[in-house]
């Protein structure tokens, strides 16, 4: 039997406590009697308080100040506006501490993926605290890096809709530091996942190069769902192989390759009966009268064509007989005997309740006496721009070292620092089952999470929007991700000549700006916070009002009377965006109705509650 020695120690100090508070409770009364209770009473809670979990010293940074005597607000960079159709999406300039304040107002509980890739704080000039740089020197290095990061994780979680799911980057510097800081905002229920991923060949077969240690070739992605029991079930990450040149691989390496039937003719389908599952839901049985199956090679010689172009003219017919051990499978072998048939081939329809096919009718071909169910090739391959791919599952290991040559052109600028493949951003985004979300990226570097979110776009046909922000150190905001954002969305042409098509999207680019209210009534600075609320209603509906004459905006009422009283500016307008405490007259709400315009109330917190963060 083993003793919390711990335990005992706690308990032994709150007995300490306990009679130390009654001695002084026998004393007489005075303020320092008082304070010294109150003392105990928080000596006492922390003694009672986590007894597991990462414990590091807590820091205060420059931006807390700031954000303690300060509004932020967002004002507008019109000249970077872009507009060519597709999705509103944001760039937000500024530390992104203000920015996620401010993303509070307009999103809590609306984000449904967060992509984030912070410092690594490797001491070599990634992390920057307070205006300086945090080295390997600093005694507070991983103290600082958990605070900065802590407050920012709990302004992550209180965005993310029941759904949504967050992907951090990191390398394993503080890859322990961060699962367990991790396990506390968001807990540990709701861990999903690491993902390692290989994001570099390592030369040389010693694999040193790096004082003692082994050469560093992976970096980490920690997976948190904000419920888990409300998240949806992602679509599987999946590696694309070109699938003849899989079936020569196999070839070459002798091995079996099963995917050697054709099923030319589907048959004529003919109903002969039905069994139930294990719920007592029907199965439909068919006969397939007339079916016609061939191999691989008695095809090349009937058509006279190549084993390559087999595949391809018939990859969605091609299958392989298995024993699959189900419970329907004996179902429809008894079934089969029941009835008396002794086709060869024969089909079933009924509604799955687990798996891919849950909840949709579905069909399924079977072989023979013994019933080899098809397993086909188009369950494991897809078609990408008229090429067959074979699709392989990966799990929690994702090799990316034959995807990052020329990595640092990507999107035709240069950031040769932590840059993030296209291709990885996009597996992520495209892990979520629903392609009509939002994604945000607080840590936005170059903008990659921005690029893959329109690229995925274009890829699948979705509607995802994205958020992301970052400060403008070193000119990156606007000399980096703006201008690679830019390029994706009108299009650019590479050093070596090669061109990348237009992407439909729209981009708006907002500042963080700062009002000061400290020893201010709310009325001394109301008016300022009234030029920044346009920036917000954008922010939260992904409208753009600057040329647009189907939406208005109205905060006063000097606004709305001259909304009013000029024709042209309502005539075409189906949405108003109106103050919430502005009252329109009769006749103002008699036109309004007339022509039909949609009126929404800008939020109170908008004006009141900006400040208190």
């Amino acid at each position: 039997m083993s003793t919390n020695i711990s335990k005992q120690k706690r308990e032994d100090l709150l007995a300490k406590i306990k009679e130390i508070r009654t001695f002084i409770s026998a004393a007489p009364q005075d303020e320092n009697t008082g304070n010294l209770l109150s003392y105990l009473s928080d000596l006492e809670k922390d003694v009672n308080g986590k007894k597991y979990g990462l414990v590091f010293e807590e820091h205060r940074e420059e931006i807390d100040e700031v954000l303690a005597t300060h509004t932020p607000v967002l004002t507008e960079q019109s000249d970077l506006f872009i507009a060519n159709g597709g999705k509103m999406n944001f760039l937000i300039e500024g530390d992104n501490l203000a920015s996620l304040q401010l993303l509070e107002k307009t999103h809590k509980g609306k984000i449904d993926l967060i992509y984030i890739d912070p410092p690594y704080n490797t001491g070599n000039q990634d992390f920057i605290y307070d205006d300086c740089y945090v080295d390997t020197e600093d005694g507070f290095r991983h103290s600082k890096w958990i605070s900065f990061m802590t407050k920012r994780l709990y302004a992550a979680r209180s965005l993310l809709t029941e759904k949504g799911v967050i992907f951090i980057q990191i390398s394993d510097i503080e890859l322990a530091q961060l699962r367990l800081l991790c396990d506390t905002v968001f807990g540990e229920d709701n861990f999903l996942n690491i993902i390692s991923v290989n994001m570099k060949n390592i030369a040389g077969a010693s694999g040193g190069g790096e004082d003692k240690r082994f050469k560093k070739n992976c970096e980490y992605i920690l997976v948190y769902a904000k419920n888990y029991s409300l998240m949806p079930l992602f679509n599987g990450p999946y590696e694309y192989r070109e699938i003849y040149s899989v079936v020569e691989q196999y070839r070459v390496e002798g091995k079996n390759w099963h995917y050697t039937s054709v099923l030319v003719e589907r048959g004529d389908k003919e109903y002969f009966g039905s069994t139930v599952d294990g719920n007592g839901d029907e199965i439909k049985l068919y006969r397939r009268k007339n079916a016609v199956v061939k191999s691989v090679r008695q095809v090349m010689a009937d058509e006279g064509i190549s084993e390559k172009e087999v595949y391809y003219k018939y990859g969605q017919c091609i299958f392989e007989a298995k024993d699959a051990q189900s419970s329907i499978r004996t179902r429809v072998i008894n079934a089969k005997k029941q009835y008396g048939i002794t086709d060869d081939i024969i089909s079933i329809e009924y509604i799955p309740k687990t798996g891919k096919n849950k909840g949709t009718l579905y069909e399924q071909f079977y072989k023979g006496d013994k019933c080899r169910l098809f397993a086909w090739l188009g369950d494991i391959s897809e078609i990408i721009d008229g090429l067959l791919y074979k699709k392989d599952l990966q799990g929690t290991y994702w090799d990316y070292t034959s995807r990052i040559n020329n990595l640092t052109k990507e999107g035709n600028v240069e950031f040769g620092n932590g840059k993030k493949p296209i291709d990885l951003l996009k597996r992520i985004i495209a892990l979520y089952p629903d392609n009509e979300i939002t994604v945000l990226d607080f840590f936005a570097g170059s903008g990659s999470t921005g690029h893959a979110v329109i690229a995925q776009n274009i890829e699948d046909g979705g509607n995802r929007q994205f958020i992301l922000c970052t400060n403008n150190q070193n000119g990156i905001c606007r000399e980096k991700t703006y201008v690679r954002l830019s390029n994706v969305i009108k299009g650019y042409t590479t050093e070596n000549g090669k061109a990348f098509e237009p992407m439909p999207a729209s981009l708006k680019y907002f500042k963080v700006d700062y009002i000061p209210v400290s020893e201010r009534m709310y009325y001394e600075y109301a008016d300022e916070l009234l030029l920044h609320i346009r920036e917000l209603v954008e922010l939260e509906n992904g409208v753009n009002f600057t040329g647009n004459a189907e939406i208005g905006i109205v905060l006063t009422e000097e606004e709305l009377d001259e909304f009013i009283a000029n024709a042209d500016s309502f005539a075409k307008c189906r949405k108003l965006y109106m103050g919430h405490d502005l009252l329109p007259s009769e006749e103002q709400e008699r036109v309004l109705k007339k022509y039909g315009i949609e009126i929404s109330i800008i939020p109170d917190y908008y004006y009141r509650d900006l400040q208190e963060g």
